[in-house]
């Protein structure tokens, strides 16, 4: 079955199946939502929503949610876009709302981290570039198409996995 969905403030507007993840639902129709998300890992707090009709269409809140939002905002039916499935047939009206800015982590010194990577081995040095490239390939690859779940991710993924099995296969010769 399909469920009416709305995504306001842009007042976008269709129809999805049962099962959907409320961010995909946004991205296939086009809706400002969440463009920041870290891929439905609930890693952050970019697709923050409010859901102001019938929210028992809706998954029951992650453990995810519950951490980054906490219970007055879920029982406020705010939610994360990446972590709630539709779940039964139903009229969705979703409206984004902007994170609040979260305190940056401390970042080490860009001489703490040469003297780091100076003091790795060889072959831990090259698997490190090649995986910051792979994430870097991954991360513009991703913003090209604007998919979550990207083709690019899956590709690289599997060149970082066989690059992993060669360096393993080296070690044990």
């Amino acid at each position: 079955m399909s469920v009416s969905i709305t995504f306001e403030p842009s007042g976008i507007s269709g129809l999805v199946a049962e099962g959907t993840y409320l961010i995909d639902a946004a991205r296939r129709m086009g809706a400002p939502l969440g463009s920041g998300c870290t891929a439905g890992k609930g890693e952050c707090p970019t697709c923050v929503v409010s859901v102001s009709s019938q929210t028992a269409v809706l998954s029951p809140p992650s453990a995810v949610e519950t951490k980054w939002l906490g219970e007055t905002q879920l029982a406020q039916s705010v939610r994360l876009a990446c972590q709630v499935k539709i779940e039964t047939a139903g009229d969705l009206v979703v409206t984004s709302i902007a994170p609040e800015p979260q305190p940056k982590a401390s970042q080490p010194e860009p001489s703490e981290l040469r003297k780091k990577f100076g003091d790795l081995p060889l072959d831990q040095k090259i698997a490190t570039l090649v995986q910051l490239e792979a994430v870097t390939m991954s991360e513009a690859f991703n913003r090209a198409i604007e998919k979550p779940l990207a083709l690019g991710n899956r590709a690289l993924d599997a060149v970082v996995a066989k690059t992993r099995t060669a360096r393993q296969r080296m070690r044990q010769k």
